[in-house]
């Protein structure tokens, strides 16, 4: 996890305080497991869908 003074580092905005830094790293620690999550299930299906084109592929032809 990230710090507060590292992040502070990254956005670069004297003004903000610890609490709101800490809100923008918790938020953006969430959008992150947002967007994994969300990858994840792409590729899950990416894989159904190839696993059954090869399915498919492999049947017999009468």
């Amino acid at each position: 996890m990230l710090s507060v003074e590292r992040v502070k580092e990254l956005i670069n905005d004297p003004k903000l305080s610890d609490k709101e830094v800490e809100e923008i790293r918790d938020q953006l620690y969430m959008l992150s497991e947002i967007m994994f999550e969300q990858w994840q299930a792409e590729r899950i299906k990416a894989k159904k869908a190839e696993q059954k084109d090869n399915e498919k592929k492999e049947e017999p032809k009468i």
